[in-house]
């Protein structure tokens, strides 16, 4: 094909490609999928806030505030997995509905509580409702996008949660004040019966089955393909979401060893900290839609590969000196690595998930996700306390540039082809 038959093949493409996108943003049941996660992510927004204030009350101590955390995270685990199984089985609609049910029953229930042992078991049973939502959400988002768009789509789902996670502590904290502390787990659990409501009334099933499906045998058993892990885009997509986790979320270490350090060693005060971690929040939400437009055009394996070197970056100019300016480069880059890497890992993910095991494989995927949430954490707390919180960082910038080193080698591109040979309708 010579250039001059190219370019205006391109150039259709790309004016059929933003159509699409139109399109699929214009669905009758694509805004409600937004409504759905910005819910979910108003209430997350009070939960940060709440939950380690009322742990310190209720338990006095900073160890025990870690403890809520890890322990709220643990259940993730186990029920991710399972509950990717069994969204295979029984769809994610009744899944979306269970966690967001799991959770206001644990919500509303902490508003009785007084003492630090009830609400250690009802933030197991909170993380456990977290859980299924967000594997069964997940799913549900992955098989309601398409290869061309879902970076541009997705990015239009994080920007809807990322504004209820940046309104939701504002929100929760003027309850708090006006009515008290307690009163902030009624307004979660509001914004999740919210989500159920939304859910049910327009939330479509979106599990489809395979009309060339073999039947199954009587009397033999349905056993889980774990062929779909034992490839290489599987080991990079695992090491670099692990490696993401260990950094980004709501128990990240940045989010978790960011604060602390900046008050020891450089003297900030809470409202610098809050307002570091604003200004993080605020260039990660103007970053997330033009990540998405960059995943789409140049690819998912080059938009991750940027977010991994990045947050590298930013975690390791946190070693360069402990001044509020290095904190404020430090936060900037940390909100664009975000927007590459934790949104770009998503829509990675849904791309390899084959159809017919998707919520499986983004089940299995989602532990590694929790695992560097949970495990992160702990790893680089100790090495804080135990040598310096230079070291630390270093240790996380190091683990950052394997992962990357590891999707570059091993890593799948999967967007659409830029002269696409298909042309698949929507989901």
């Amino acid at each position: 094909m010579v250039a001059s038959d190219r370019a205006p093949r391109l150039f259709g493409h790309y004016l059929k490609s933003k159509s699409r996108f139109i399109q699929d943003l214009t669905r009758p049941e694509t805004f409600p999928v937004f409504l759905m996660y910005f819910f979910w992510a108003f209430g997350t927004g009070g939960l940060w806030l709440v939950r380690p204030l009322f742990a310190y009350e209720t338990g006095g101590t900073f160890l025990l505030v870690a403890v809520i955390s890890s322990v709220s995270a643990m259940p993730r685990l186990v029920t991710g997995p399972l509950t990717g199984y069994l969204t295979d089985r029984f769809g994610r609609k009744p899944f979306v509905i269970i966690g967001s049910l799991l959770h206001v029953i644990a919500m509303t229930s902490d508003f009785f509580v007084d003492s630090y042992l009830p609400f250690l078991l009802l933030e197991i049973v909170g993380g456990i409702g977290i859980s299924v939502w967000m594997t069964s959400a997940n799913v549900l988002m992955a098989d309601s996008t398409r290869l061309e768009t879902r970076g541009r789509v997705v990015a239009v789902r994080e920007i809807s949660a990322r504004i209820g996670l940046l309104l939701g502590p504002a929100a929760a904290g003027l309850i708090g004040v006006v009515f008290g502390l307690k009163y902030i787990f009624f307004f979660i659990a509001t914004t999740k019966v919210i989500v159920i409501i939304v859910t049910v009334l327009w939330i479509k099933e979106t599990r489809r089955e395979r009309a060339d499906k073999p039947a199954r045998a009587p009397g033999t058993k349905r056993r889980i393909d774990i062929a779909m892990f034992r490839t290489r885009a599987f080991l990079a997509l695992a090491i670099g979401t692990f490696t993401v986790s260990m950094v980004g979320g709501g128990t990240g270490v940045f989010r978790t060893l960011f604060p602390p350090h900046f008050k020891e060693v450089a003297g900030l005060s809470e409202v610098q900290i809050g307002l570091l971690l604003a200004i993080a929040g605020g260039v990660a939400l103007v970053a997330t839609m033009p990540a998405g437009i960059i995943t789409d055009r140049y690819g998912r394996k080059r938009s991750l590969l940027f977010g991994l070197l990045v947050t590298a970056s930013a975690v390791y100019a946190m070693t360069l000196g402990a001044t509020f300016m290095v904190a404020v480069v430090a936060v900037m880059a940390f909100g664009l690595s975000e927007a590459f890497g934790w949104g770009t890992m998503q829509v990675y993910a849904m791309d390899l998930a084959p159809e017919e095991k998707r919520g499986a494989f983004l089940g299995v995927w989602g532990l590694f996700m929790n695992l560097g949430q949970i495990i992160g954490p702990l790893f680089i707390g100790t090495l804080a306390d135990r040598y310096s919180f230079g070291l630390a960082f270093t240790v996380v910038s190091g683990m950052l540039i394997v992962g990357a080193t590891t999707v570059f080698l091993f890593g799948k591109e999967t967007k659409a082809s830029p002269i696409a040979a298909n042309d698949p309708s929507p989901p």
